[in-house]
């Protein structure tokens, strides 16, 4: 991959401090940032028309698989506690845009607003993305001796059918 610059956004989620009052109904859920509240903002970026994006300054691509194993984020194989910076290099307004349009930001925003869940996001006119590990499939094709339709390997060989006797009496050695 190739290092990207250029006009785009910034956003941070982070989990809500342990002193903020909250409503009595509130459990300890609702005061972290979760898998899907990540998903849900790179979601609404590629939506928005991002270019290139990264999360903890780690390149998102194709491959890149967000998951949140307890209260840290696991990212191609490293670990992050929060706050979660994404960032995407695309137009400002609307990246800014697609957030504010996404139903999933708008729930996140309520928790924003009942239990102090940080979020904040900044348009910058220059954005900078390093490089990221990029796969390079050109050259990816099926192995000459796997057949790539069933039967292929054994064509013009009968199959014999299966039966419980011939399970228990098989002469077929290991």
């Amino acid at each position: 991959g190739v290092a990207a610059e250029g006009p785009g956004i910034t956003v941070q989620l982070t989990d809500a401090p342990a002193a903020v009052g909250r409503p009595a109904d509130a459990v300890p859920d609702d005061l972290l940032v979760h898998q899907q509240d990540v998903q849900a903002v790179i979601d609404a970026l590629w939506a928005g028309g991002a270019e290139v994006m990264s999360i903890q300054d780690q390149r998102v691509t194709a491959t890149t698989a967000v998951r949140c194993v307890g209260n840290v984020l696991l990212l191609q194989g490293l670990t992050y506690s929060p706050p979660y910076v994404i960032k995407a290099i695309g137009d400002p307004r609307s990246l800014a845009r697609a957030l504010s349009a996404s139903p999933d930001i708008r729930t996140y925003l309520k928790y924003v607003k009942s239990v102090g869940l940080g979020w904040s996001v900044a348009r910058e006119s220059s954005v900078a993305i390093k490089a990221g590990m990029v796969l390079d499939l050109q050259y990816a094709r099926v192995p000459t001796a796997v057949g790539a339709t069933s039967g292929s390997a054994t064509a013009g060989v009968p199959i014999p059918a299966v039966t419980p006797a011939a399970s228990s009496s098989s002469s077929r050695t290991p």
